[in-house]
């Protein structure tokens, strides 16, 4: 009788540390916080990964918005995907494809991956919904890095199996 109550407490105080560990990341965003910390948080509720889709809709989200950039403008898929690509491929499929070989993205585990694509989604989705596409579709290229990297940080603190020194 005594273990059956002692499981209760460790089952009710382990619930009780999970929903404070969640309120507590949580809390830590505000509500005008961009749409990169809410995606990594969906990333981490989502159970099994896809990064091959997640790239695909990261790809489109920046299709939609380069295609309204002045250098840009009128471009689909074939160029787009040519364009970060260096040329090499065709399709978004390919791209992604060639994108997840890399070495820098293969020594990832999918979860990492897909929250990568996940950062680069919202960082496109927000250019977007800023109107912030008119300008030069390269311009808008070189600073999805930047403006993406602490969200990258935070795939990386999230999936990583064991915490970088």
């Amino acid at each position: 009788m005594q273990t059956r109550s002692l499981g209760k407490v460790y089952t009710h105080w382990f619930g009780l540390f999970s929903a404070l560990v969640i309120f507590s990341y949580c809390s830590q965003y505000s509500p005008e916080a961009s749409n990169e910390s809410t995606l990594v948080l969906q990333s981490l509720l989502n159970y099994s990964a896809n990064p091959s889709a997640a790239c695909k809709s990261s790809i489109q989200e920046a299709e939609d918005c380069l295609k309204t950039s002045q250098d840009l403008k009128g471009s689909g898929e074939v160029e787009i995907s040519g364009l970060f690509s260096g040329g090499t491929a065709k399709s978004y499929e390919s791209y992604c494809r060639q994108l997840l070989a890399q070495e820098q993205m293969s020594g990832l585990n999918s979860k990492i991956q897909e929250c990568v694509f996940s950062c680069n989604e919202a960082y496109w989705s927000r250019v977007g919904s800023e109107n912030d596409c008119s300008g030069e579709g390269s311009e808008l290229i070189s600073n999805s890095g930047v403006e993406t990297l602490n969200c990258v940080r935070n795939c990386k603190e999230l999936y990583s199996p064991e915490p970088e020194l």
